[in-house]
This record gives C-alpha cells, structure tokens and sequence, in this order.
C-alpha cells in the first residue's frame, strides 16, 4: 500500500491568505503532516499495529489529532505566525507583528487578529462555539469508514483546505434551553461557506461540493491551477484559465 502524498496539481499557489502569509507555507504544513502521518503508520505496522486512524476511534479524538499537528505546522512554516500560547485561547494562530499580543506573550484568550483553524471529514457544516468574525483555515480529509476491517480503513488523506475571513452574519448561532445540557454552537450558513469554497489552498476535484451555480464556479476555479482538471474538463475553462495552465 502506498503513502498518500502532496499532489502538486492540486495546490493553488494564489489563494488569498492574511497578514503576509503564503499559500507555500500552507503546502509546507501538509507536507510535514504527511511526514509525520506516514512515518507513525510504518512503524506502528513494522511493529505489528494498526494505522493511528485505527487506534483513534474515539469522537472526534482523530480530527483533533490531525488538526493539532497541521495548526502547529501551519505556525512553524511561516515567520509571520505563531502559535497560541494559551491552550484553548482563540484565535488558533496568531499574528507575530501584533504588540498587543507579544506584550501577553503570545497567550491570548479571545483576540481580534489572528488565524482560527478546523479539522473535520465533513463537507460544510463546521461549528465554533459563538458566531466569529476572523480569518479561517479549514482542514479537511477524506471520509473514513470505521465499519470495515482495520486492514481496510482508508488512510488520512487532506483533500481540501480552504481560508476566508468570516463575519458574524456569516454564522448561525443555536442557542439553548434552560434545561438543556447541549453544547451551545454557531455553524457556518451559506454565504460563509461560499466564501470559503470561493478560496481553495489544496483542493482535491473530488472535494468540491455546492449548489448548481456556486459549484460550476467553484470547478471554474479549479481549472485556473489544476492543469489535469482542465484538460479533462474543458467546460471548465475560461479565458482565465486558458492563460494559466
């Protein structure tokens, strides 16, 4: 079994980022996960072990793992961002250029400027607790099915990053009763999502979701730096796009 792997084709070296942050370091950050990722699964299995995919079967226990390690490699790729230094504090990463935060050490627990980070294998529908207005880099791998034996489980495989700067119209918050225990949570409507699908760093074809009209522009997108994607669908390809691959 091969190693899934960074795939060029794949990456948009033009995506929008914030505070002098380059889609590179984006790239950097999936590289080193895969790294890591690939070199834990060869020794797990020289040892006679299952995949991490595997042993992590607890809620969410796998997408907190590799959300971590991409966060943390996302803030060690680019001089410009630094990690937070307060667990739990938001935003995720932080802008090195911000005297404010440099005077609290870089240990914040809810700041304006920064960079909030998701992991899931979900398509849309990503929560926070509150409705937030930051910037936002969504992680996401592909679906895994726990149902099958351990030898078949699919590997982690990053399939689409995509950034925007989201308001707090761009969430729905859901509030909850008195008597209710649930977790109080805002997710992502649709104009934020478009926001986000409207700037992929890393973006499998595949990957793409939508409506009818966004999701024809979205593959429109694709076309302008995934050179296989357009050659193979031409109906994709704009003039801009023509220019670019």
């Amino acid at each position: 079994m091969s190693n899934p792997e960074f795939k060029e084709r794949y990456f948009n070296p033009d995506a929008d980022l914030p505070y002098g942050v380059h889609p590179d370091e984006v790239a950097e950050a999936i590289k080193e996960w895969y790294d890591l990722y690939n070199g834990i699964n060869d020794f797990l299995h020289s040892e006679g072990h299952h995949s991490i995919e595997n042993l992590l079967r607890a809620n969410n226990a796998l997408s907190d793992f590799v959300g971590d390690i991409l966060t943390d490699n996302l803030a060690e790729a680019s001089p410009k961002l630094i990690k937070n230094q307060k667990q739990d504090g938001f935003p995720d990463i932080l802008p090195v250029e911000n005297e404010e935060y440099e005077a609290k050490d870089y240990r914040v627990h809810h700041g304006d400027e920064g960079i909030e980070t998701k992991c899931s294998q979900q398509n849309g529908g990503w929560q926070a607790h509150n409705n937030e207005s930051a910037w936002f880099v969504i992680f996401r791998y592909a679906s895994i099915d726990r149902d099958v034996p351990p030898e078949e489980m699919d590997d982690v495989e990053i399939i689409q990053v995509l950034s925007a700067k989201l308001e707090e119209e761009d969430w729905n918050h859901s509030g909850r009763s008195n008597d209710s225990r649930r977790t109080i949570t805002s997710s992502i409507i649709a104009n934020g999502m478009d926001k986000l699908r409207s700037n992929p760093i890393y973006q499998k074809p595949e990957a793409i979701t939508g409506r009818a009209e966004p999701k024809q522009r979205y593959r429109e997108m694709q076309a302008q730096f995934d050179p296989v994607f357009a050659e193979e669908h031409p109906e994709y390809v704009t003039e801009q796009s023509s220019l670019d691959v």
